[in-house]
Parts: C-alpha cells; sequence; structure tokens
C-alpha cells in the first residue's frame, strides 16, 4: 500500500498490542490461502478421529509429535497449574534447531524428523505447504513490528531467518457430561500466556459463542474474560512472553484459555480444532531492550537473556 496506508497499520500494530495484546488478522491470503488452510484442517481432524493406536506411531517426546489425552497442564507453565489435565490432544511440528532439525530455504526443518513416519502422507503433505505458507506471513509480520516499534529496518529480519518455531495442531474432543458439569472440573486448555514473540492462530469457526468451549482472553483492565469471534477469514494474532520482554513491556503478553463448554450445549458434543503457529527469534538470539525510544523507558526492565534460556525457563 501507500507510505500513509503502511504508516496507519504499523500505529494499529503498536497500538494493539500495547493494549489488548490480541487481534484478527484480514488480508492475508495471497499468502496463506484459504484453501491451504482448510486442507490442513481436514486432513488433520481426519487424523484426530482415528482410533488411538493408529495416531499413538506418531508419538515422539511428549513435546513433539504425537500427543495423547491427559499429558498435558499448560497452566502449570504459568504457575497455576488446574486440578486435571487439559481436554486436548496434538500434533507438533519443531523448528527450534534440535539435532536433526534444520531450515534450509523453502523445506520444512522438520522434514526428516523420525516420527513422521507415523502420520499420514496426506497430513504431512498439507502440513509442509502451511508451514512454508505461514513463514511467509511470519516474515511480513515480523517487518511490520519491526516499522510498529520504530526500529531501524532490517534490525529483527536476521533473528528471524532462522526462527525458532513450532507448528501445533490441538484437537479438542467432545467433552462428556461429568467433565464439563464438574465444578473445578478440567478446561480444554487452562489459563496461561504464550513462549514465544508471535502467535498466529487459526480458530474453529463456532469460536466467540455463548456456550463457551472456545477461545477467551483475559481483559488487562478489569481482570474479565471475553470469548473474540472467528469471522471467516480472519486470523487471530497475539505475542508471547518473549517480545513482551524484548519491548520492556511495552506490548503485553495477554492471558487467554480455551475453556470446557457448557454441558449439553451444541458445544460440548462437537471437538475443536486449532492451528497454531508459535515463532520467536532464532534461539541464539540475545533478548534485551530493542533500540527504540518507544521501548526504552526510563531503563531497562530486565537482563539480557537468549531466546532458548527464556523459552527453556517457561518449559
Amino acid at each position: 500500500g501507500a507510505p500513509e496506508e503502511r504508516a496507519a497499520v504499523s500505529e494499529q500494530w503498536d497500538t494493539t498490542f500495547s493494549s489488548l495484546g490480541f487481534c484478527l488478522l484480514t488480508g492475508h491470503a495471497s499468502t496463506l490461502p484459504d484453501a491451504l488452510i482448510e486442507e490442513l484442517r481436514a486432513q488433520a481432524l481426519a487424523f484426530f478421529e482415528a482410533p488411538q493406536e493408529e495416531k499413538a506411531k506418531a508419538a515422539s517426546d511428549g513435546i513433539y509429535g504425537y500427543v495423547g489425552p491427559g499429558k498435558e497442564n499448560v497452566g502449570a507453565t504459568f504457575g497455576q497449574p488446574t486440578s486435571a489435565p487439559d481436554l486436548v490432544e496434538s500434533v507438533s511440528f519443531p523448528g527450534y534447531q534440535e539435532e536433526g532439525i534444520h531450515w534450509a530455504g523453502a523445506e520444512c526443518p522438520w522434514a526428516e524428523a523420525p516420527w513422521l513416519g507415523g502420520l499420514p502422507p496426506g497430513l504431512l503433505e498439507a502440513a509442509r505447504a502451511y508451514w512454508a505458507a505461514v513463514t511467509k506471513l511470519m516474515r511480513d509480520l515480523v517487518r511490520l513490528t519491526g516499522a510498529a516499534l520504530d526500529l531501524p529496518e532490517g534490525v529483527l529480519d536476521a533473528a528471524f531467518e532462522q526462527p525458532g518455531a513450532l507448528l501445533r495442531l490441538a484437537y479438542y474432543p467432545a467433552v462428556e457430561a461429568d467433565d464439563a458439569d464438574a465444578a473445578d472440573g478440567p478446561q480444554r486448555y487452562g489459563a496461561h500466556t504464550d513462549f514465544d514473540g508471535l502467535t498466529i492462530l487459526h480458530r474453529d469457526a463456532a469460536d466467540g459463542g455463548v456456550d463457551g468451549g472456545g477461545l477467551e482472553v483475559q481483559m488487562w483492565d478489569t481482570g474479565e474474560w471475553f470469548a473474540p469471534p472467528a469471522p471467516p477469514g480472519t486470523l487471530t494474532i497475539n505475542i508471547g512472553d518473549l517480545l513482551a520482554r524484548w519491548t520492556n513491556d511495552r506490548w503485553r503478553a495477554t492471558r487467554h484459555r480455551v475453556t470446557r463448554p457448557r454441558s449439553g450445549s451444541a458445544s460440548a458434543s462437537r471437538s475443536r480444532l486449532s492451528i497454531v503457529f508459535f515463532v520467536g527469534p532464532h534461539p541464539d538470539t540475545v533478548v534485551e531492550c530493542l533500540p527504540s525510544a518507544k521501548c526504552r523507558g526510563e531503563a531497562p526492565r530486565y537482563a539480557p537473556i537468549t531466546a532458548f534460556e527464556h523459552v527453556a525457563a517457561k518449559m
């Protein structure tokens, strides 16, 4: 767009992440087409609805590959574990420079991971296509982030050339009535903040309904929770703790959760699927107050830390 249009979008980006910390993104279809998203959703749903013994063939280390139900309690990363494990199962494709994980041009860094043989070929093909497209979108958003923070052009680019990234397919099965009625029963995903830089999320179209069961975001000023809608053709973007730290807390990593749906509701009888792309700088990147007047404030609030050290502390 024209320079004045780009400036207006940059200002909105800065305002959003220094207040609520979440936004809906449109206009991304030329980079991340709807057809790629829908194909990955279809392949993922087919995988998660398969018998448990089939899914278990793609299990790895409890973090990457397939992670079955009853294995996660994400609230623990925020110091507030829930009374029971989260009602979720997932498949995660890594890109954090682990052994055997390599960024090389447009190739997926996880292309040779040993557990991939347990996944259906259709799901792998869809995940590779999605990874390539969402990585391009991520780099556009990194450039927008630099502009929004008044950083010199290109300051963030090198850190995200070979970023730390994770593509997560999160499946929330339909909820049984006894679970939904438990006063302190499990959530689909407990309240937490994300660990890293940017989160690019494609949500279930039913999110935002009155029956719950979808994403809820906590308001900074009141502490109240609200359920943002998921209009067709949108992605949900938020930031993690690392980017908040990098901006010297100018930007906010906002607490959020996926709730347990109301018992007997249509939401309770329906599964939910999210496609999540978490991304931060290369793990060796030293994270310290960015060189921007918007971020410096009176003084840096945090000591320098590498991106790897930051994420490891959250794990």
